[in-house]
């Protein structure tokens, strides 16, 4: 399960943030999920769930916040994609004024954005 690993990924950021700041409890995750990575929300926070157990985030709040896609083109346009399928919620990388491939500048990642520490 892809979401797994990234929880994971997530969990070892977030350990080693509140180690660094001499934290011995995690309170609080608070993660950017962009609609564009095609990672499942409700599967993320499921696996984060378990990748907490038995670490000083364990029984933490968890916090999703969705990012919608944005991109822009060398021909200077700029905004939200268009989706390709309504059932898939995929950004459409074709520039509607142009044709051309659009580089996605927000909404295709997932990161750990904050941690509330005790």
């Amino acid at each position: 399960m892809h979401e797994l690993s990234i929880a994971h990924r997530l969990v070892d950021r977030a350990v080693e943030t509140a180690r660094d700041a001499d934290a011995d409890q995690i309170d609080r995750l608070s993660v950017a999920l962009g609609e564009a990575t095609h990672v499942a929300a409700d599967q993320l926070r499921f696996c984060l769930d378990a990748a907490v157990v038995d670490t000083p985030a364990d029984g933490a709040t968890v916090d999703i916040e969705r990012v919608p896609p944005a991109g822009r083109c060398g021909c200077g346009w700029s905004g939200e994609p268009r989706r390709l399928d309504a059932t898939i919620a995929a950004p459409n990388r074709r520039c509607p004024e142009c044709g051309e491939r659009i580089e996605l500048t927000a909404g295709d990642d997932c990161r750990l954005t904050q941690i509330e520490t005790s």
